[in-house]
């Protein structure tokens, strides 16, 4: 332990971080409190600066991604985070996709987000509201789709890693891997 290779393409945060209560604003101007979000999966976009080629190109992929869950595509709702939410490309992303979720957030609104980092990179949030995975910008979205069949979760205290389906949100397997495992 730890394996060579590991099925997430993402990084786990351990432990999930809550995203905080405010400070997202619709493109119409009205604010957008946290607890709105709750209660799906998010598939979160997160990012500074116009809307170039590949952030146009994430925003379609996260909605194939969220098409190729079939049946439990309820499951899940798309959410675009920039501070540039006026972009023209927005703008034509909301036409194309009208229940995307686009919102300005502040600087540094998303736990543990480099603001420095240039491009627009995807995060997954639980249905409580707690940021559960990051994924690099090159990150393909098929990898991204693959993470969202099971969760792995490390659990410090029982030196378990837990099994997470998260169409339930309950635990399906455990196993036992020593002390302190870390993320897989």
């Amino acid at each position: 332990w730890p394996p060579d290779r590991t099925g997430n393409r993402g990084q786990l945060r351990t432990p999930p971080v809550s995203l905080p209560a405010g400070g997202l604003r619709m493109p119409d101007g009205r604010q957008l409190a946290t607890v709105e979000l709750q209660g799906k999966w998010l598939l979160l976009l997160n990012g500074r600066g116009q809307c170039a080629a590949d952030c146009v190109q994430r925003i379609d992929e996260m909605r194939r991604i969220q098409v190729s869950l079939n049946k439990d595509m309820g499951r899940l709702r798309r959410v675009v985070l920039s501070d540039r939410i006026t972009d023209p490309e927005f703008a034509a992303a909301l036409q194309r996709q009208p229940d995307l979720v686009l919102a300005e957030a502040p600087p540094r609104w998303l736990p543990g987000s480099d603001d420095d980092d240039a491009g627009y990179r995807l995060h997954i949030v639980d249905p409580k509201g707690k940021l559960i995975m990051d994924y690099a910008a090159d990150i393909p979205a098929k990898g991204v789709r693959g993470d969202l069949e099971r969760i792995y979760v490390p659990n410090l205290r029982s030196h378990e890693v837990w099994v997470i389906d998260p169409a339930t949100l309950k635990v399906v397997d455990r196993f036992k891997v020593g002390v302190a495992p870390q993320h897989i």
